[in-house]
């Protein structure tokens, strides 16, 4: 008889050959770190590996699908809350202090970097990235449908504005911007996302 597989047993194995995968890449580098250092992290043998992953690049594009789901997560987040400013705000306070974290910018550039040597890791980097924008736009769109943001706002250029701060997080003024109390992150926050939506037309 056939074995069947258990997709949840699956999919938890698979997060954490990523996690391992993830912490190697942060701590070596990409082109340092080879499957068999993954296999021993993992705590797997390298047949075992395989079954979840057919190359160290699927990984990789791995690592970036996790990204898009975050960012799905996100605008669900944004959009089931009372008040879709304040869900925005709340949303860009948690991803900011997340990217500003050391290792999520270390792994950032170097998915950055491998997205620029490696095609096929670099179309998944440019369709998560197309994905965040089209998400978010949509969801700006339907804010300014319900009057919650300025009927001449332009939904796709406020998106872009939003996920370049995103980005910009990674870097050392993200850091310093992260380490504020929470308080003033996210009363800087909402005076971005009140500039950027302009005045409610409800």
């Amino acid at each position: 008889m056939a074995r069947i597989r258990d997709d949840q047993a699956f999919a938890a194995k698979r997060r954490e050959i990523l996690d391992a995968a993830e912490a190697l890449f942060v701590e070596q580098g990409f082109h340092q770190t080879g499957m068999a250092a993954i296999c021993d992290a993992a705590g797997m043998s390298p047949g075992g590996l395989y079954r979840y992953f057919a190359s160290k690049t699927d990984i990789i594009r791995a690592i970036v699908e996790t990204e898009r789901e975050s960012v799905l997560e996100m605008v669900e987040a944004i959009e089931r809350a009372p008040d879709f400013r304040s869900g925005l705000v709340a949303a860009l306070d948690e991803a900011i202090t997340a990217v500003s974290d050391p290792d999520y910018a270390s792994l950032a550039l170097e998915i950055a970097a491998e997205g620029a040597r490696n095609e096929d890791v670099g179309a998944t980097v440019r369709e998560t990235g197309q994905e965040a924008h089209e998400q978010l736009a949509g969801a700006i769109a339907r804010a300014r449908t319900r009057g919650e943001v300025a009927g001449a706002v332009n939904p796709d250029a406020a998106a872009a504005m939003i996920l370049m701060l995103i980005d910009g997080a990674m870097n050392d003024m993200g850091k310093t911007f992260a380490a504020q109390k929470s308080r003033t992150r996210k009363a800087a926050l909402a005076r971005f996302v009140d500039a950027a939506l302009g005045p409610p037309t409800t």
